[in-house]
């Protein structure tokens, strides 16, 4: 028999009026209390439990699927039905303020709604034995991976990825040895750590079960400290009417910052979403036509342009903003599905993902945080590549010196000329002379010194992402066909860097250093992770440059 351990975000009075006002359950019996006391090595600890039981059945007359088809081949007017008994228990605890419920039956319909995501895998954090973990769902929310279903060798030890989002866990549970008396230590053989705490049990005593719910609500408050293991996650939220009034309230935090006056919002745009399939929206020099209130505005895209007419607009419901892409004319988006946004709301952190909001527990931002030192490790501040306006027209100078450079004038390649003729690079942007992947631009310089292939971006974080993503997928091409830049005398890339000028200050520290930490962008972090990774794993030495845009 399994029985499954909720901790409910709500107060018991008002779990109790859901329960009998709109699931239509009666309370079983009277309303009890146990007085708990439990040894922890010398101490001693002891408290007031408050208990109620709350059950429903339902009988209802459902057709025989298989039935229906044969008993009218044989021209029968005899018809018949299955009687179906659905059960539903949930048995409420309430703890020193805190609520928990367990699931019977199908009671897990109704505490799974108000359940607070994070609880089972908070508590795997702290008492999964490490190297005894047998199987992990996952959710990524990354590029190249959806979903995984691991099963673990005998005595492997789990690690994470990055954009990896842990949903489920199966692993036997270890306790201090000073619990050792406790109740739990006698269901130690198998758990599940999902949203709740699901324990096997071939026989119990209630009293036991109500034992270890306190055990687990003591351990998970005394012990958060003393975390074995890490598993970030990150959960949808769903569009349900328990959820109305925290989507409502952080599309209003959103709406606020989108109309502040603030000189670096703390809002940023995607330059991609998917939906059916990826729909690109080229970040430079393109336009949207953004709708509200059945009427078009176009404006670049642009985070402070669109922001600078939600003002105008007097927007008052960002859910009813949306856009349509030149180059898809047809196709009518949600703006939230193009907003890189993050915050926090009642102490949790909440960033958006594919237009829905999102919550991720502290293990994934610890993560995320843990990684982003190893990219800060091979990241410099170069002031010899500050951008200014001199820079440019000396660089609109060079090109309109000889006919060797392409007729264009654009700000980046104006930028990347006057690089590649101070520092002789090998100019790299705009060539098609590959023959091998012809479309793909592999790089915007080359620096025979360092064997070094330079992605160069000007802008802003969506303009930074583009760029991470565009190096990424030349090295794995680069890395599979090494002969792919043999028309520019290039045969040895033993480096790949991105130099990214941008004209924000939210990623440099007191001492100028630069810290991605402190970039508000979920997205941007992950994918730079993700890039310094896989180069790493390539084979490639990542490094990054960031100059500043004087303009």
């Amino acid at each position: 028999m399994e029985f499954s351990i909720y901790k409910l975000d709500t107060t018991r009075e008002s779990f109790k009026d859901i329960l009998i006002n709109h699931y239509y359950m009666h309370q079983v019996g009277e309303t009890k209390t146990q007085q708990v006391e439990k040894s922890i090595g010398e101490n001693q600890v002891s408290t007031e439990l408050v208990i109620e039981f709350y059950f429903r059945k339902d009988s209802n007359e459902q057709s025989i699927s298989w039935y229906d088809y044969w008993f009218k081949f044989f021209d029968s007017d005899e018809n018949h039905y299955k009687s179906v008994e659905s059960a539903f228990g949930v048995i409420i605890i309430e703890i020193e303020n805190h609520l928990y419920g367990i699931s019977l039956g199908r009671g897990h319909h109704y505490t799974n709604k108000i359940a607070d995501l994070d609880f089972g895998l908070d508590i795997a954090e702290i008492i999964i034995r490490e190297n005894s973990i047998d199987i992990k769902s996952a959710k990524f929310f990354k590029q190249t991976k959806n979903k995984s279903l691991t099963q673990y060798n005998k005595n492997s030890f789990v690690t994470n990825e990055i954009g990896e989002s842990n949903e489920m866990v199966i692993g036997k549970i270890d306790i201090d040895d000073k619990y050792q008396n406790w109740v739990i230590s006698d269901y130690l053989d198998r758990a599940v750590f999902g949203t709740p705490l699901k324990i096997n049990a071939s026989n119990y005593d209630p009293s036991e079960i109500i034992e270890i719910v306190f055990e687990v609500h003591f351990i998970s408050i005394y012990e958060s400290h003393n975390r074995k293991h890490s598993f970030p996650r990150i959960s949808i939220l769903k569009n349900s009417e328990d959820n109305a009034y925290k989507i409502a309230n952080l599309n209003t935090i959103l709406l606020n910052e989108l109309k502040s006056d603030k000189e670096q919002l703390d809002v940023s745009l995607s330059y991609f979403i998917e939906n059916d399939g990826d729909i690109l929206i080229e970040p430079i020099n393109s336009d949207i036509e953004l709708i509200y209130s059945r009427r078009k505005h176009e404006v670049p895209f642009d985070i402070n342009k669109i922001s600078q007419k939600i003002k105008e607009l007097d927007v008052d419901d960002i859910e009813k903003v949306s856009i349509k892409p030149k180059m898809n004319p047809e196709k009518r988006i949600p703006l939230l599905n193009f907003l890189d946004f993050t915050t926090t709301y009642e102490s949790k952190n909440y960033c958006l993902y594919k237009g829905n909001w999102a919550h991720f527990n502290a293990s994934y931002i610890e993560f995320i945080e843990r990684e982003i030192t190893k990219v800060n490790e091979i990241t410099t501040y170069n002031e010899e590549y500050n951008l200014d306006q001199n820079l440019l027209e000396r660089g609109k100078v060079i090109i309109d010196s000889s006919d060797t450079y392409h007729n264009v004038s654009y700000t980046e390649y104006k930028y990347n000329v006057f690089l590649h003729d101070k520092y002789d690079f090998k100019l790299l942007d705009r060539e098609r002379e590959h023959t091998i992947f012809k479309e793909v631009e592999f790089a915007d310089l080359y620096d025979e010194t360092d064997a070094n292939l330079i992605h160069v971006k000007i802008g802003s974080t969506k303009d930074l992402r583009y760029c991470i993503q565009q190096s990424l997928h030349s090295a794995e091409l680069f890395n599979i066909h090494s002969n792919s830049l043999e028309e520019y005398e290039i045969t040895i890339v033993t480096d790949i860097s991105m130099l990214l000028v941008v004209d924000f200050e939210n990623i440099f520290d007191s001492d100028g250093r630069i810290d991605f930490g402190k970039s508000k962008s979920i997205y941007f972090k992950t994918e730079v992770i993700e890039w310094h990774n896989r180069l790493r794993s390539l084979g490639f030495n990542p490094n990054i440059i960031v100059a500043k845009d004087l303009r």
